[in-house]
């Protein structure tokens, strides 16, 4: 703040002065008019009064001067305070500013901390859960269940669940997975052959022999994290391996039909992929539907099981045994009708005398023996071949009997569909060498399999009985 001083009271105009000469508003103590009074004093005369008028006059400017620059100053505070005020008030303006922007970017960064802090406890736990999801985790826990199972005198989980994997009694099974443990060190490890991520299988080793094997199957699949799919795992089966106590079956059946052991249902996981057409049927698939011929692997049992093998009708099918496999027939067997069997002996027996060159007529007879065969089939193509070629020139000269076949049988009748079935058919051929006079029989024991083309049987294939 300014300092106030206040003016000497001299006037405004510097260097004035009165009549008397002293300077204008000047009072020295003691002074005095030319008239003797003291000055300031109201003079009764006229220089005495314009004396006092310019004196009054000088103390007015003066007076004037001082309020003027009183004012001034006052303005000149008053400004300054104005100023300061100002100032003080933009910097507290800009105080506070600064200080709410600051809250603002602590409050903003303690929320993305804490979202941060969610989203990465949420993602720690989602890949933990994922980890504890993994098949790996299913089957050390398994093998935990398994010890504890064996140790208490119970059957371990799959061994005895419903379904197709239980084919035995659980007490042989039990006593057989502890004769396979007794004392020895149980670990596992994942197939070599196990693909199926959603049924991986597992083997279970006792001191690094495989003894059984497990397959587990995914449920409850669930997406985390957009990528990662997290699943519960059961146990699908657990079947004993054939520790040397036991035996592994083999079943071949006709693909579609069902096949139980021991009144047990046996399931696809049992099937070994090694599918095959069946010899008699090779050359007939080009014109009707066959069922392949599928193979199953019953492992690890202590007895010769119950095998039955049953159609699309529930018809059962018989089933040979030779060694340790098991082969379903094919078909359904039963009475043959008279016309099929009249037609198909006719069509076996064409073909017989068109082989000895005895069916007469252009080629041998080509054209009477292909009214029974597929057009560019096997035996089409055969029977063309046999009637142009040099071959059947070396037929010896002969005669035959009248009737020309003897000992004829007919019969295994199988229907396979409305289009498809075959017979095994048997009959002798006597024949009378003319150039040596030797009689020789020319027999014919063999399984036909016969299609319907353009409404017409016609041979498709023939196995001897040698061939089988």
């Amino acid at each position: 703040m300014s300092e106030y001083r206040r003016p000497s009271g001299g006037s405004s105009r510097s260097g004035s002065r009165s009549s008397s000469g002293r300077p204008s508003g000047s009072r020295p103590s003691g002074s005095r008019s030319s008239s003797g009074r003291p000055s300031g004093s109201r003079p009764s005369s006229g220089r005495s009064a314009s004396s006092g008028r310019s004196s009054s006059s000088g103390r007015s400017t003066s007076k004037r001067t001082t309020d003027v620059r009183r004012s001034s100053s006052e303005r000149s505070y008053r400004d300054e305070r104005r100023t300061s005020s100002a100032g003080r008030g933009k910097k507290k303006i800009r105080i506070r500013s600064r200080f709410y922007y600051l809250c603002f970017v602590a409050l903003y960064t303690i929320v993305l901390l804490v979202i941060s802090a969610i989203f990465l406890g949420y993602v720690s736990r989602s890949l933990k859960k994922y980890e504890k999801s993994q098949s790996s985790f299913a089957i050390e826990k398994y093998v935990e269940d398994f010890k504890s199972s064996l140790a208490a005198g119970n059957l371990p989980e799959g061994f005895v669940s419903e379904g197709s994997s239980q084919f035995e009694s659980a007490d042989i099974k039990l006593q057989n997975l502890m004769d396979a443990t007794n004392g020895k060190t149980i670990s596992y490890e994942k197939d070599a052959a196990s693909y199926n991520t959603e049924e991986p299988v597992y083997d279970l080793n006792a001191d690094g022999e495989t003894f059984a094997k497990v397959t587990f199957s995914a449920t409850n699949p669930q997406v985390i994290l957009g990528i990662l799919t997290i699943m519960d795992w059961e146990v699908k089966s657990a079947d004993l391996m054939n520790t040397g106590n036991t035996t592994d079956y083999i079943i071949n059946a006709p693909s579609g039909y069902t096949v139980t052991v021991n009144g047990v249902t046996v399931g696809s996981e049992y099937l070994t992929g090694n599918n095959a057409n069946l010899k008699l049927f090779a050359n007939a698939a080009d014109y009707v539907t066959i069922p392949q011929m599928v193979e199953y692997k019953i492992p690890a049992l202590n007895a010769e099981p119950v095998v039955k093998v049953t159609d699309e009708s529930g018809t059962e099918h018989g089933c040979t045994l030779s060694g340790t496999t098991f082969t379903a027939a094919f078909g359904t067997q039963g009475e043959m009708p008279d016309d099929i069997k009249e037609e198909a002996l006719n069509i076996a027996q064409t073909w017989s005398l068109f082989m000895t060159a005895d069916l007469g007529g252009a080629k041998y007879g080509l054209d009477k023996v292909r009214q029974y065969l597929i057009p560019d089939s096997f035996y089409d193509g055969l029977a063309k071949g046999w009637a142009g070629g040099i071959d059947i020139t070396f037929t010896s000269a002969h005669t035959l009997k009248n009737p020309a076949f003897e000992n004829v049988e007919i019969g295994d009748y199988i229907r396979y569909t409305d289009d498809c079935f075959s017979c095994h058919i048997k009959f002798d051929k006597p024949m009378h060498l003319t150039r040596t006079g030797e009689d020789i029989v020319d027999s014919t024991s063999s399984t036909y399999l016969f299609v319907k083309y353009n409404g017409q049987w016609c041979l498709v294939d023939m196995v001897a009985d040698t061939e089988n």
